[in-house]
């Protein structure tokens, strides 16, 4: 800690100067500072150059600092009245948070409060933020993290004994959710000086962090004590080999120029992150400003122990804070009013970059912030890039002030802890769960050493699924397998609960998303569709009865009683005729041969000799159409039933068979009103056909892959009805885990474009993802009556028709004779002997004319 300057011996001398040189009004201002750090040293020396850079005799500016001896607010409030009492016009704050708000809100006090403490807490009126905004920090951070593909983070910070801190790491943990990165754990340490055992407390903690799944760490803020300590016990912790990431924002990666000697950076921070505010070097007021800094730091603070007296990047913005309220003030006299009403219209480019005083709680743009980010690389550090609120990271400081430049989606070469240049996954070594043995071949299988009892090798269709979602999304995550035996005590859904457990980060298998499961873990997209069939067993048709398979009975019954419609009419027709065969005037018998031969020469056409009566040819030749039509159909059938030997399915659906699964086991129950004891659990696919033929169960209720690979394995068997579908196999992850959407995108491209069904073909002689075709007990190989309908209608009708005309004309007929033999005179008996000898010559010729 420095020494106490008396607060008035500055003030003093430049009043003195000020009266010998200028009868102008000075501007006082007055600066309570927390000089106990080395930031807090280099603001006091930033400011007492400043002031006598822009002290002069047209505009004379007085400085009077006090030192904070505590952290008290209410002694910050004091100082900065009895600073007031003095004179001062404003009041510069670097103490903590809280003492800023309680200078600022001091409801006596009306003049402004200049603030150079990062923070994002709300603030008051008069409170003029001129610090580095930890708006930007925590954008900054989440910028970086995306860019490599980094989902999860850790943050540790040194908070206050008011829970300032707390703020900044909240609005970090909200801007990493936009980004789609997930917070996995918040290592909060009290102040340094309010713990015992630093040590231990650090470790402790640093403990706690690496039961979660990240390896990035992101020191948001710390003392230089804290930083020490927590590097040397990373280290010792092995928290920083190949694969972990640390990030560190301004606090500590200023100490890399001031604090930190070599062997402390060489031996302990290798590989480390480092953002800080930009600051253009290269000007020449800055190069002034730097040398007359070190002679000053080195004056004041050598004799303190101070080695190092180059100015860090929070001098300065205080010089730049002290430039802006000169300009401020310059404006209030110009144009008559107040210091706070034209501070918010100063803007330059200053030391720091582009200075702009945020006042209240006015949301700062775009542009307004700039970092600088170093690797931590050997004794020291290299410049790997920076980065620009609103636009994005830089390779080159040409390029981050060259107007149009593009800006990188990641930096160049950074060397990360470990020694490697390759970017970490962000995570430790994952554990995926799998089942020892999956119920049906193909789909993971864990190998044993024989020797060690040590897992050989995991492999399988869900494996490989897994490899190749892994090296699309990050091939740099590392996994273990942790295998599960799958027994009548632990099942699928117990491998699901091992992730709510967390003693598995992804269980991965033949495992089914369903309603119950994802109440404990977070699904990814299916990689297979699945669904719940039935199967039953095929047996062969009866080969005797294959004549008469063409048609259904149905139609076989309509054909024959239109035959037997047709014969009738046939007789009836022939027989009352005038001129009809004499067989169908002799014996009924005689009849029925000379009706059933005329119909029956009807399929060979050779009726024609027989048939004499116009009407009947009409029935004829509509029966003859049928016959045509339905003997080539029946020809055609037959040939197709002959080639496809058939089998019909046997169903019987009173005991079911199936995997024991609980959401199976449920459907069979509450859906299908299955009873328990006719419900018979089966875990071996080899055991499904000896089920079957010994009758212990007659139907199984499987899930579509697995039919797919039984059916392929299995003849005279088939999927019966409907098929349920379910949620498919996929992956478990824990609730909320952002992975499971990388996870769920790399799948999907995967089907898009075609690996898994490459992976299918690999592991299986049949495709997962095609759904069987079900038997539902209705054979469409039998023509029915709807595909001959019309015909037989037809046929029918003119039939009928033909008869109801055969009727009405013999009647007619029948009726004009008798009339005829009413009306006509009586003959004598010669009369009607000379009548007939003149009839029967035309009798003669009428038959002789053809």
């Amino acid at each position: 800690m420095g020494p106490n300057r008396s607060p008035f011996l500055l003030c003093l001398l430049l009043s003195i100067a000020l009266v010998v040189r200028s009868p102008a009004l000075a501007l006082s201002i007055g600066a309570v500072l927390d000089t106990n750090s080395r930031i807090g040293k280099e603001q006091k020396i930033a400011l007492e150059v400043a002031a006598r850079r822009f002290n002069t005799s047209s505009e004379p500016l007085l400085l009077n600092i006090d030192e904070l001896k505590s952290t008290d607010p209410l002694q910050a409030r004091y100082d900065a009245q009895l600073l007031i009492q003095q004179g001062a016009e404003v009041i510069i704050s670097t103490g903590t948070w809280p003492q800023v708000l309680a200078i600022s809100g001091d409801k006596g006090m009306k003049l402004p409060t200049v603030s150079l403490t990062p923070s994002t807490i709300l603030t008051t009126p008069l409170l003029i933020q001129m610090s580095y905004s930890d708006n930007a920090l925590v954008k900054c951070f989440a910028s970086f993290v995306p860019s490599y593909k980094w989902r999860r983070v850790i943050v540790l910070y040194e908070d206050d004994e008011f829970g300032t801190v707390s703020g900044t790491a909240l609005q970090l943990a909200c801007e990493l959710q936009k980004v789609g990165t997930q917070l996995d754990y918040s290592a909060v340490f009290p102040p340094v000086d309010s713990i015992s055992d630093l040590k231990g407390t650090v470790r402790s903690e640093l403990s706690r962090t690496r039961e979660h799944l990240s390896t990035v760490y992101i020191v948001l803020r710390s003392s230089a004590n804290l930083t020490v300590t927590l590097f040397q016990e990373a280290i010792a912790l092995g928290m920083m080999e190949q694969g972990s990431s640390w990030l560190c924002g301004p606090d500590v990666a200023t100490l890399l120029d001031s604090t930190f000697n070599s062997s402390f950076i060489l031996k302990y921070m290798q590989g480390v992150i480092g953002f800080q505010p930009y600051v253009n070097e290269s000007t020449n007021e800055y190069v002034t400003f730097y040398s007359d800094f070190q002679q000053a730091f080195k004056s004041e603070y050598e004799k303190w122990g101070e080695i190092v007296f180059n100015p860090g990047v929070y001098a300065a913005r205080a010089y730049d804070a002290v430039q802006a309220i000169t300009l401020a003030a310059n404006k209030a006299n110009m144009n008559n009013n107040s210091l706070v009403d034209n501070l918010p219209s100063i803007n330059f480019v200053g030391l720091s970059g582009y200075f702009k005083p945020i006042i209240g709680n006015v949301e700062e743009e775009n542009g307004y912030s700039a970092f600088r980010i170093i690797n931590v690389v050997g004794k020291s550090y290299k410049e790997i890039g920076f980065w620009l609120d609103g636009f994005g990271f830089y390779n080159d400081e040409y390029h981050l002030n060259l107007p149009g430049s593009t800006f990188l989606q990641q930096l160049s070469v950074v060397f990360w802890p470990g020694g490697t240049q390759i970017s970490p996954g962000g995570l430790r070594k994952l554990r995926i769960g799998v089942p020892e043995k999956s119920t049906w071949d193909g789909f993971v299988k864990v190998e044993y050493d024989n020797r060690t009892g040590n897992v050989k090798s995991v492999n399988g269709f869900c494996i490989d699924v897994l490899t190749a979602v892994m090296n699309r999304l990050n091939s740099l995550i590392t996994y273990e397998f942790v295998p599960f035996a799958i027994t009548s005590n632990f099942s699928y859904s117990d491998l699901v609960n091992q992730v709510y457990l967390k003693k598995i980060d992804i269980a991965v298998g033949d495992i089914t998303a369903t309603s119950n499961r994802s109440e404990k873990a977070s699904f990814t997209e299916p990689f297979v569709s699945s669904g719940l069939a039935m199967i039953i067993p095929m047996k062969r048709d009866n080969m005797g009865l294959t004549l008469i398979q063409p048609f259904t009975p149905l139609l076989w019954v309509t054909i024959f009683t239109l035959l037997f419609y047709n014969f009738g009419a046939v007789w009836y027709l022939e027989r009352n005729h005038e001129k009809a065969d004499e067989e169908f005037h002799g014996p009924w018998y005689r009849q029925l041969g000379a009706t059933f031969w005329i119909i029956g020469n009807t399929i060979f056409q050779s009726y024609g000799d027989k048939v004499g009566n116009f009407y009947t040819k009409t029935v004829i030749i509509s029966w003859l159409l049928v016959v045509l039509i339905v003997s080539n159909c029946f020809t055609a059938n037959l040939s197709s039933i002959l080639v496809t030997e058939k089998l019909k399915p046997v169903v019987d659906k009173s005991i079911a068979g199936c995997d024991g699964a609980s959401f199976v086991v449920s459907y069979l129950e509450k859906v299908l009103n299955f009873k328990p004891e006719n419900i018979v659990p089966i875990k071996v696919q080899a055991e499904y056909p000896t089920a079957f033929e010994n009758k212990t169960i007659t139907a199984a209720y499987i899930e579509l892959p697995y039919v797919r690979v039984f059916l392929s394995q299995n003849d005279n068997y088939a999927v019966y009805g409907e098929t349920q579908t379910l949620g498919g196999f996929s992956f478990a992850l824990p609730k909320g885990d952002p992975m499971t959407a990388d996870l769920s995108k790399q799948i999907l491209a995967l089907l898009e474009d075609g690996t898994i069904k490459q992976l299918e073909s690999k592991w299986f002689s049949i495709s997962l993802s095609n759904f069987g075709t079900a038997t539902n007990g209705v054979d469409r190989q039998s023509l029915g009556l709807d595909v001959f309908w019309s015909l037989l209608v037809f046929s029918f009708g003119a039939s009928l028709i033909t008869l109801i005309t055969f009727v009405i004309h013999k009647r007619v007929t029948a009726n004009r004779e008798k009339k005829e033999q009413q009306v006509a005179p009586i003959m004598d008996e010669d009369e009607m002997v000379q009548a007939s000898q003149i009839e029967e010559p035309h009798a003669q010729n009428y038959e002789i004319v053809p």
